[in-house]
């Protein structure tokens, strides 16, 4: 492996790692661990406990809490059904555009920091510099709360957290929280030429699909509001539905997959919770769904919101210092309220745009990339001015 690699030659490395959030990220981890390792770092490595799936915890300098963080995710999108123009795991130059799957989210801004390493060791910081990495991002957020987790029973929480998803290298200090959840109803099979001899699961998921579409409705009327926000009031999404094996026989399985987007003062759970109150009121007690056949509701993913509440004067501080503007709240997951509920004062700043993620031919400008790698050694060096 190279002693040392600019930002362009890093992220062409790591987008060659296919970490689609369905597979492991063990050879990536291994690479980034081994890079950072020689260029001076320290490096620990947080397995999942059942999963070949991989964190980093990477300090420069003193290994203790307390200094900077900068935190980005080294899982992606699957690229299965799109239509790409080159292969998504090479690395395509195309006219100061970088592309492949994951460049803009969020590799672009991994190999931002992992280029700021050798500088970072050599300016001998009185306060570490930490590098949070996680996998599964793109699922349910499980890997930042195991890591802060950790960092907390080490007594090694940074005081402070930047974390790099695209912002256009503006600086976003509020972002809405996202709840997903399962539900599955269980009727009972039966010829559909006897409807009266089963239980029509999709019926019943139908019935509690259109119930939530009258309360996204009455969000978009009532609110609460939130200007920040586009849109400016919490939203909910049945994404995925599925049911049935036949149009001749009474469906036996249904269920589908929702998920709510919360400005900072809602709480999706409470939507959850009416949700589950009026299956077991209504649904249950008017469509045959008891006895062997029920339903079951499960949370699978959950992403607190991050509040400008905790993070204003960290907000100021990298304005100031980078000289770069705020953007209003960001309506995208992130795990930046993960850990701001940790106790780590955060913001979301990176390069490119949210616009270029998850898309074919994902791309980010190499300009972006350029401006990342000189904010990341100067906002290091000037965090003594925040920290003290």
């Amino acid at each position: 492996m190279e002693m040392r690699m600019g930002c362009v030659d890093i992220l062409e490395r790591i987008v060659a790692f296919d970490t689609v959030s369905s597979r492991s990220n063990r050879d990536l981890a291994r690479f980034i661990a081994q890079y950072a390792s020689e260029q001076g770092a320290h490096v620990r490595t947080l397995k999942h406990p059942d999963m070949d799936k991989h964190a980093l915890h990477i300090v420069v300098g003193a290994v203790r809490g307390g200094g900077l963080a900068f935190a980005g995710h080294l899982d992606t999108v699957p690229v299965e059904g799109q239509a790409w123009t080159s292969d998504p795991f090479i690395l395509t130059r195309r006219e100061g555009r970088l592309q492949g799957r994951g460049a803009t989210d969020m590799k672009g801004f991994v190999a931002c920091c992992l280029s700021a390493i050798p500088e970072l060791c050599r300016m001998d910081l009185p306060f570490p510099v930490h590098m949070l990495l996680t996998y599964d991002e793109e699922v349910n957020a499980e890997s930042a709360r195991l890591l802060a987790a950790d960092l907390a029973d080490q007594s090694l929480l940074p005081a402070a957290c930047i974390v790099g998803e695209p912002t256009g290298m503006r600086v976003v200090t509020d972002q809405k929280s996202k709840l997903v959840a399962l539900v599955q109803a269980t009727g009972r099979p039966a010829h559909s030429s006897n409807p009266a001899a089963g239980v029509n699961a999709i019926d019943a998921v139908a019935r509690a699909v259109a119930w939530l579409g009258a309360q996204a409705r009455a969000a978009i009327a009532d609110g609460p509001f939130d200007k920040l926000f586009a849109p400016p009031h919490s939203t909910m999404n049945v994404g995925r539905i599925w049911g049935g094996i036949s149009v001749n026989i009474i469906p036996e399985l249904a269920g589908f997959e929702v998920e709510w987007r919360g400005i900072p003062q809602d709480v999706p759970q409470h939507s959850l919770a009416k949700l589950s109150d009026y299956i077991n009121d209504v649904i249950v007690p008017t469509s045959g769904v008891r006895g062997e056949c029920g339903f079951s509701i499960s949370e699978v993913g959950w992403y607190p919101p991050l509040s400008r509440g905790g993070n204003a004067a960290l907000a100021d501080w990298v304005c100031g210092t980078l000289g770069v503007e705020r953007d209003g709240g960001v309506s995208y997951a992130t795990e930046a309220g993960v850990y701001q509920q940790a106790g780590i004062a955060t913001i979301i700043c990176g390069p490119g745009s949210i616009a270029q993620a998850h898309k074919p031919d994902e791309w980010i400008d190499g300009a972006q990339l350029d401006v990342c790698v000189r904010a990341i050694p100067a906002l290091s060096a000037a965090f003594g001015t925040l920290d003290g």
